[in-house]
């Protein structure tokens, strides 16, 4: 074991001196010299890599009971950022899903995000490579203890798709009036059009792991936070070819609209969108329309400890197809406990009504973190 941790430490020092320029003699030094410490951290007396680097992260555990009882770690998630100089910056997410992935195995292991962002002058940003679509209320923004209720509305999930990412590159703009806009090209989706998962948006995600890039999509917002507490946004996402493993032509649009409004404990989150999709088997199907929307108002009591705790209700009503089209009203209630802001505990009551099929009715538990 010993062996292995100083071969181990020999192939680190080497990689680094390389990088660093501390020779080999340098390293062999018995004394006076750079040690391996030193070639793997940085030179001494200068700028160190990992103090221009910051680790974060989130997690979340959800016990759901009713028509099915289970209990799930189900996102384990950790940021690594790296700030190059005051310019260029890396942002990357790494998360598993569900505990265990593997062959058989009930998650995944998936790098969300992984973008190099360049700061430019007056308000301009731009950035290339993997990065969540700037679309709805949760895409970008989806720690458990942001959010009330223990799961993602599902709205957000089988109409946007949240959580979805793509590889491209975007530009963004801040104005000093609290207006903004973000505009970016980047890889599509693949919806299937046979199968269990026929016409399901949220399963034409391609994760940009080897994924077709035939087509080309661009994501847009125009957003504003005044404040007052209210913040508003529309957004549109525009798909050249949506199937692109169909022989037909399956362009798409989607557009949104969604607002959050807070004053003093009461809060208020609202949000619509819909999809129009062209191609002859998406209309025979009855999915070249996909639409949702959510209202959610809530009211949250603060403690002189720190702590505070806020109750919800939420309405949603949304149509999806996944095989075949789906007709769902969605009613939920719950609590969220925060003992401080970054953890949070969760509990609610659902009731999905889904035509044709007897209402699912169930209690969910959660505990999240993020830091």
């Amino acid at each position: 074991m010993r062996l292995k941790h100083t071969l181990l430490a020999s192939v680190i020092g080497l990689a680094a001196s390389s990088a660093s320029g501390v020779t080999l003699e340098e390293l062999a030094a018995p004394s006076g010299g750079s040690s391996i410490d030193n070639a793997f951290l940085g030179n001494p007396g200068g700028s160190r890599w990992y103090e221009k680097t910051a680790i974060g992260g989130y997690g979340e555990l959800h016990l759901n009971t009713g028509d099915k009882d289970q209990i799930d770690f189900h996102r384990w998630v950790l940021f690594v950022n790296h700030r190059f100089n005051d310019r260029i910056k890396l942002f990357s997410e790494f998360e598993l899903e569900h505990s265990l992935s593997g062959d058989g195995k009930p998650g995944e292991v998936e790098l969300e995000q992984a973008y190099i962002e360049f700061d430019l002058d007056q308000g301009l940003s731009a950035k290339a490579g993997v990065y969540l679509l700037p679309l709805g209320l949760l895409n970008e923004t989806h720690e458990p203890n942001t959010f009330y209720g223990v799961e993602r509305n599902n709205v957000e999930k089988n109409i946007i798709p949240t959580t979805w990412w793509e590889g491209g590159a975007a530009v963004s703009k801040n104005f000093d009036s609290g207006l903004g806009f973000d505009f970016g090209v980047h890889s599509g989706l693949n919806v299937p059009t046979a199968g269990s998962k026929a016409f399901s948006i949220r399963s034409g995600r391609q994760k940009v792991a080897e994924a077709d890039a035939t087509n080309w999509a661009a994501s847009a917002r125009v957003r504003y936070a005044g404040g007052n507490g209210l913040s508003v946004s529309g957004f549109a996402n525009f798909q050249s070819d949506i199937a692109s493993g169909s022989a037909e032509d399956n362009s798409a649009l989607l557009l949104g609209a969604a607002a959050q409004y807070n004053s003093g404990g009461f809060g208020l989150r609202a949000l619509v969108s819909q999809w129009d999709i062209d191609g002859a088997s998406f209309e025979a199907a009855d999915a070249d329309k996909q639409w949702g929307y959510f209202v959610e108002p809530s009211y949250r009591w603060s403690f002189e400890n720190g702590g505070s705790v806020g109750i919800f209700g939420r309405y949603s009503s949304y149509e999806y197809a996944s095989g075949t089209r789906k007709e769902v009203d969605e009613y939920t209630v719950g609590v969220n406990y925060w003992p401080i802001d970054n953890v949070v505990l969760k509990a609610d009551y659902n009731v999905l009504k889904q035509d044709g099929k007897s209402d699912n009715n169930t209690f969910n538990f959660g505990v999240g973190y993020s830091f």
